[in-house]
């Protein structure tokens, strides 16, 4: 319980954690000039930005030039996208039928140029075909951009069966890590891509900072010669804002537990939110009414989904669904908080292969630091009492 009420859409946003509220006021009062002064207070601050930079680089065991301060993962999705428009009169993407709405709008201006945009089919779980990997990703392919941990149906890509393709046949490739980081620390060296987009907030961070991280590769063609791109390695534009960075970094270091790979698996060191998510699934799972939606087994730690069917066996519409429980003080969505706003139904139910009358009905619950089990018994007693009023 929060403020009296629960909040279990974690995937959405996450409450700023209190050291990290603290460390943005001390950077606030204490470095606020300009790090990009010549003068003796914006020379601190600059020291004082690439001091942090430096820090971060170590959590996730990367170089200190890998890290690149964007103002999120749809900035950092962007800027890969835009630098290869730039790059190259035209050529060959390849994406998922699952990505988020950032991926989606940034491949469609480059297919409105010409380029070939290759959507990779999912199965029912919402995970690609592996043995399709050698006539997916193939020579005439100039980028890979695949989300990770899909935050509408909580599916996880095989991102290092991915990446060893991709890096046999020197392709770029990105990911969209937005969901991933709450729910562990990777290891940036081990992680077979060149380019991976976070977002500070989805991990008790503030809200307008994250970041792209690079290597060597991807770096040199990321470096844009506009003169106007002043700031990151001359990959961007715009003030550093040095108190965000300094509270994403906090809220990096709050992070518990590991994130490891096999061939075509993430592993995630066991937490409490896999605890509770597990718990919840018990509690729901032979009930008829309900049906999960993305894979059992290779979901992020967090994450549950499902439609909820009431007494006769008929979808209920999940805006139905969410203002009952907000009216009962519970807050959950339906997905992607850019995308289940529009009333529009979910594509990427669509591209999963479910029934047009389930497309409006997937309920998203997200677990996150202040969760407890008292909070999901709350919640499975509210969702026995939409199965009988809707």
């Amino acid at each position: 319980m929060f403020n009296n009420y629960i909040y279990l859409d974690n995937a959405s946003t996450t409450p700023l954690s209190k050291n990290v509220l603290k460390k943005i006021n001390s950077t606030y009062n204490n470095f606020w000039n300009n790090s990009s002064s010549t003068y003796k207070s914006g020379i601190k601050c600059a020291m004082y930005l690439e001091k942090t930079r430096q820090k971060i680089a170590e959590i996730l065991n990367a170089e200190i030039e890998d890290i690149i301060f964007t103002s999120g993962s749809s900035e950092s999705t962007s800027i890969v996208f835009s630098n290869l428009s730039d790059r190259y009169k035209r050529g060959r993407v390849v994406i998922s039928k699952v990505e988020h709405q950032a991926t989606i709008i940034s491949a469609n201006k480059l297919k409105r140029k010409g380029w070939d945009i290759y959507e990779w089919p999912v199965n029912h779980d919402g995970i690609i075909n592996i043995s399709e990997v050698d006539e997916v990703i193939k020579n005439n392919t100039n980028l890979v951009s695949i989300i990770w941990g899909q935050s509408e149906i909580g599916s996880l890509q095989p991102v290092q069966l991915i990446g060893t393709k991709c890096k046999e046949l020197d392709i770029l490739f990105h990911i969209d890590g937005t969901q991933i980081l709450s729910n562990g620390i990777f290891n940036w060296k081990e992680l077979k891509c060149d380019l991976l987009s976070l977002s500070a907030h989805k991990f008790g961070g503030p809200k307008g900072i994250g970041l792209l991280l690079t290597n060597s590769k991807s770096r040199s063609f990321l470096k844009n010669k506009d003169i106007s791109l002043t700031q990151e390695y001359q990959i961007r534009q715009g003030t550093t804002p040095l108190p965000l960075i300094a509270g994403m970094y906090q809220s990096i270091k709050n992070i518990k537990g590991r994130i490891s790979f096999s061939s075509d698996k993430t592993v995630f060191d066991l937490n409490k939110n896999e605890i509770l998510k597990n718990y919840f699934i018990s509690k729901i799972n032979n009930i008829p009414n309900i049906k999960i939606t993305g894979s059992y087994t290779q979901r992020l730690p967090n994450h549950i989904s499902f439609i909820l069917f009431n007494s006769q066996r008929e979808p209920i519409k999940a805006y139905k669904v969410i203002n009952y429980m907000s009216d009962n003080n519970v807050e959950i969505s339906s997905g992607s908080a850019c995308s289940s706003s529009s009333g529009k139904p979910s594509q990427i139910l669509e591209n999963m292969g479910y029934d047009s009358n389930q497309l409006y009905s997937n309920i998203r619950v997200s677990l996150g630091s202040m969760n407890k089990k008292s909070d999901l018994d709350r919640l499975f007693e509210l969702i026995q009492n939409c199965i009988k009023k809707f």
